[in-house]
């Protein structure tokens, strides 16, 4: 009988593809560190097709801090010393990492350098070389992520076996379309203070004839800012910015959309197509000194788009919709969303403000809602008596309520008391 071999190599023994996949969840610090495993390991490296430069600068933040502690008599200035020999580490890894790689094609590749206590570790021009190394090497998979302020850069535009493309920390603009034909996942969170332009936004969804999932943040939306897309199936804007009120109203344009998430200051917006949309969520704050008659501004931009999405299952609404609709609760009340079975609210005041407001979901299944002590209630403040509260509101198919809040507030009680004895008829 054969005696089992205490030492064998296993690991070695896989096909490449699996090692080359089990590699992929590795930064290539450690991808680089198998090497010490066997003869086998020395150049399999070379040949990974996900290229992760991951550096942990909260590691050398901690070193470079513990250097400092044993030579602060020594006269030198230890936080200059650090970050030009900690430069010289990342960009010097980097540079051998690319120039030894020998592999056909790059899956994936991701530059995440951030630091909390430089974030001019690493130049653009290093950021900009190492990006067109990957796209080079036909890069379908491309994630930058940094804190330096920079463009990304424009051999981007050309890459045309791209199917996955996420910019942080980068502000983006191309002269002219992109040419995105394969690009499935696109987002976009530039810098603070940049803003990308609702022309360059068009340009790339004309560029981008397959993209299904687009998320951006930080774009302008007093410009032309029009979403019209066939293949879009997830959309989410975050920080809108709607300064004045001369802006044209946001647009949006996509039969095939699924989920849609809106978020920032703007109170004008119109769907002319979103006949497949499932989710919908709107995080919208206003700045009341910005814009006049923001209150019916946003009423009547609900109104519309409460009209052209009753076919929507799931709703997110910031305490400012809340208000609004509660505010002129009566104008809507014809147009409810019988098909809604989630319903999530953020609420920066009281619950009695909601009752008329769920009148427009009849068949709600799941409630819950954020309770955020924007305005603390003063002591004597008289609550709602829920109890004495006549409503002809129904919620037969209410299921499941769930509050949090982050303050004691005893009218809590009281409202799930109202929804106890109004869920059953």
């Amino acid at each position: 009988m054969e005696e089992p071999s205490v030492h064998r190599d296993r690991l070695s023994g896989l096909p490449l593809s699996l090692i080359h996949h089990i590699l992929s969840f590795l930064p290539m610090r450690d991808v680089v560190s198998t090497t010490l495993l066997s003869k086998r390991w020395v150049d399999l490296w070379t040949t990974v097709p996900c290229l992760n430069f991951c550096e942990r600068m909260h590691n050398f933040c901690e070193r470079m801090q513990r250097d400092a502690d044993e030579n602060e008599d020594d006269g030198t200035d230890d936080e200059d010393n650090w970050t030009r020999t900690e430069t010289s580490r990342i960009q010097n890894f980097v540079n051998r990492a690319l120039i030894l790689w020998k592999g056909v094609t790059i899956l994936k590749f991701k530059i995440d350098i951030k630091s909390s206590y430089d974030s001019s570790l690493v130049s653009v021009s290093d950021v900009t070389a190492w990006t067109c190394f990957a796209v080079r090497n036909k890069v379908e998979e491309l994630e930058i992520i940094t804190t330096r302020q920079c463009w990304a850069p424009q051999c981007l535009k050309s890459c045309s076996s791209l199917r996955k493309l996420s910019l942080v920390g980068c502000n983006l603009q191309f002269h002219g379309t992109p040419s995105w034909n394969r690009l499935k996942s696109l987002t976009i969170r530039g810098p603070f203070g940049s803003r990308i332009s609702g022309d360059m936004i068009n340009r790339i969804l004309l560029g981008s004839p397959e993209l299904e999932e687009f998320e951006v943040k930080l774009c302008d939306s007093n410009e032309n800012l029009s979403i019209r897309s066939r293949s879009l199936k997830k959309l989410k804007m975050g920080n809108l910015l709607r300064s004045n009120d001369k802006g044209s109203p946001l647009r949006i344009c996509c039969p095939n959309l699924e989920t849609l998430k809106i978020a920032g200051m703007i109170c004008e917006c119109l769907f002319s197509d979103v006949s497949s949309l499932i989710v919908a969520s709107f995080n919208i704050y206003l700045n009341q000194f910005a814009l006049e008659n923001v209150d019916e501004l946003l009423g009547e931009t609900l109104k519309q788009v409460f009209s052209t999405i009753q076919h929507v299952e799931k709703v997110s609404l910031s305490d400012v919709c809340v208000q609004v609709l509660v505010a002129t609760h009566k104008k809507y009340l014809h147009s409810a969303l019988p098909s809604v079975k989630f319903l999530k609210l953020n609420l920066g005041h009281e619950f009695g403000d909601v009752i008329d407001l769920l009148g427009i979901f009849p068949n709600l299944k799941v409630l819950l809602i954020k309770h955020q002590d924007y305005t603390r209630m003063p002591p004597d403040f008289n609550a709602v008596n829920y109890m004495e509260v006549e409503s002809n509101l129904f919620l037969l198919e209410l299921k499941t309520v769930e509050i949090s809040s982050n303050f004691y507030d005893f009218s809590i009680f009281g409202f799930i008391e109202f929804l106890l004895k109004h869920a059953v008829k």
